[in-house]
């Protein structure tokens, strides 16, 4: 989306016909605030092969706890969208972990400025802009907010001016050098490396930062729990010191606590539901990446009592930053 002058009042007729139905079946409409108060609109960026459906209610909840929210969608992604990445896999900077961010997550930073146009063409001027991002979510909106997306759009610009505040939940923000394999082939490196992504960076732009992170589940070598199991073989390849497994690595089941922060952010570490007390886990659904038949067919539920950052008892912990 490039338009050809930064005014909101050109933004917003130039706008008003980008993915309209897009994401019909999560999107909010705008409600009004008290007098003086600015409104707050939510863009969520997805977890991999998450899809705007499994967010429902996510953003239903957000609505719910936070009065100046005016409204909340989800960056939208079809998990056929990731089949994108594969075009670098074949390639030398994919070999010597030196991917570039613009490059390889384009079809992801446009999804994220998809949404953004439809909040300032729906909204106005009068809104706020909050990013939450799940998982791989947290760190590409934090590329974006960063400028790794090269974008020079309106939408980028008023952004800039507008978003007051990025939660990550569950979001690997170190690219540890010494771990076992780079997951991210260079992209989060390059992230961790440029100020203009860096807390300080952020809050140059008026852009507060909060990561949040469950440390209810512990990697374990020598164990017989299928979740501690399943989280050892998450933590090893991303962790520093591999031996630090051996007395016990903590985190949400795929991401360890080591990981999970930036240096100055406003953190927020969980544990428990305050409703149930069962412990927080990454995520509340099983990605389905062969549905590709379905693209925008919702993930598997896992159970109820399956509690994440996004469950009524949790999203307190961190819905102020909002």
């Amino acid at each position: 989306l490039t338009f050809a002058k930064p005014s909101t009042s050109k933004l917003l007729s130039s706008v008003s016909n980008v993915n309209a139905n897009a994401n019909a079946n999560v999107n909010t409409s705008p409600t009004s605030s008290s007098p003086g108060t600015k409104r707050t609109a939510v863009l969520i960026c997805p977890a991999q092969f998450c899809v705007p459906a499994d967010y429902e209610k996510l953003i239903s909840t957000l609505r719910s706890k936070s009065p100046t929210m005016s409204s909340g969608r989800v960056a939208n992604l079809p998990r056929t969208e990731w089949i994108k990445v594969a075009k670098q896999l074949p390639t030398s900077e994919f070999f010597s972990a030196n991917l570039n961010n613009a490059k390889t997550l384009d079809w992801y930073f446009k999804a994220i400025e998809n949404g953004l146009a439809e909040i300032y063409a729906e909204e106005g001027d009068d809104v706020n802009v909050c990013l939450i991002g799940h998982s791989i979510g947290g760190w590409v909106a934090r590329s974006y907010l960063g400028g790794l997306s090269q974008s020079s759009t309106s939408v980028y610009r008023e952004t800039i001016k507008r978003c007051t505040s990025l939660i990550t939940l569950g979001s690997p923000h170190r690219a540890p050098g010494t771990a076992l394999v780079d997951q991210t082939r260079g992209l989060l490196r390059a992230v961790e490396e440029r100020r203009e992504c860096s807390v300080e960076g952020l809050k140059e732009n008026g852009i507060s930062v909060t990561c949040v992170l469950s440390t209810a589940v512990k990697g374990n070598l020598f164990t017989n729990n299928l979740e501690e199991i399943v989280a050892t073989t998450s933590y090893l390849p991303l962790i520093d010191d591999w031996t630090k497994i051996t007395s016990g690595v903590k985190g949400d089941g795929i991401i360890p606590e080591d990981l999970a922060f930036m240096d100055g952010c406003n953190r927020v570490v969980v544990e428990k539901c305050t409703i149930t007390g069962n412990n927080v886990r990454h995520a509340h659904v099983l990605p389905t990446p062969y549905n590709l038949w379905a693209p925008a067919a919702p993930s598997i539920s896992l159970p109820e009592d399956f509690c994440w950052y996004g469950s009524e008892g949790v999203i307190d912990s961190w819905v102020e930053y909002a």
